[in-house]
């Protein structure tokens, strides 16, 4: 299996890797966001603040274990992972999951800094990410949420 920076993303003409993106958020969060902090780096994750909000931006192949802030997770999204998120709440509620190859994503998670994410990803590279059909009929099938539809 490919590291989580080394992994390819391939959009239209563009081909990068999640490292690359992630750098470049960094970057832009740095010389872009008046109102973004970048508390910490390394080449796989991102502490973020903003105002008081803490999150972070992590490359990696599963959800963090016992971290209490928001997290954006890069990463494919599977079956399994989807399942994962449908039957944890705790977990819903903390980690969003970035699919940035097939440009979709998980994401009940209060965050300005996932919102500045997608800004960023639609800015600089003109791609926009799409709820995950499979996770929102979970939560439908669930009783979770309702589409308002009869």
């Amino acid at each position: 299996m490919t590291a989580p920076r080394e992994r390819p993303v391939e959009w239209a003409a563009l081909t990068t890797t999640h490292g690359e993106v992630l750098d470049a958020f960094a970057s832009y969060c740095r010389d872009e966001l008046e109102d973004v902090d970048v508390l910490a780096q390394t080449p796989t994750r991102l502490d973020l603040a903003w105002r008081r909000e803490r999150s972070s931006v992590e490359l990696a192949d599963a959800p963090p274990a016992g971290r209490e802030e928001p997290t954006l997770l890069v990463t494919a999204l599977t079956d399994e992972l989807v399942s994962t998120l449908l039957d944890d709440a705790s977990l819903r509620a903390r980690v969003a999951v970035y699919d940035l190859a097939r440009l979709e994503k998980v994401n009940a998670v209060r965050s300005s800094v996932f919102v500045h994410f997608e800004w960023f990803l639609r800015d600089a590279y003109g791609v926009k990410l799409v709820a995950s059909d499979a996770f929102t009929r979970g939560l439908v099938d669930r009783g979770i949420i309702s589409l308002g539809f009869g």
